[in-house]
């Protein structure tokens, strides 16, 4: 990872994680490295890891769990399933109304 100096060094950390996730680096339920190992790495303050980390976990992408560490949400594999789904019907020549119609019928006799 490279710093620069145009953005805050927390911002910098949880783009580059944040990238890691997105690319597939990390899965769900992958434990990011420690705070301690990063900052290390990066030379950094630890608080400032802590900052990056907690500004992906309100992003919705990481879940701390006390003593263990973060890790990467569960229900990104859940988006990324619906993502390929929708890419894959939309190929298929689906529009969005179609899909829409679809769910909502589903949705109608979810309840019988």
């Amino acid at each position: 990872m490279i710093l620069q100096a145009q953005k805050m060094l927390f911002e910098q950390i949880a783009d580059y994680f944040r990238g890691l996730i997105v690319k597939g680096v990390y899965a769900p339920g992958d434990a990011l490295p420690s705070v301690r190992e990063v900052a290390m790495q990066e030379k950094v303050n630890p608080n400032t890891v802590v900052k990056a980390y907690g500004l992906l976990e309100e992003q919705g992408l990481l879940v701390s769990v006390p003593k263990k560490g973060y890790f990467v949400k569960q229900v990104l594999a859940l988006k990324n399933e619906v993502r390929d789904t929708l890419h894959h019907l939309f190929s298929k020549g689906y529009t969005s109304e179609d899909i829409r119609n679809a769910l909502e019928e589903m949705e109608v006799h979810a309840d019988d």
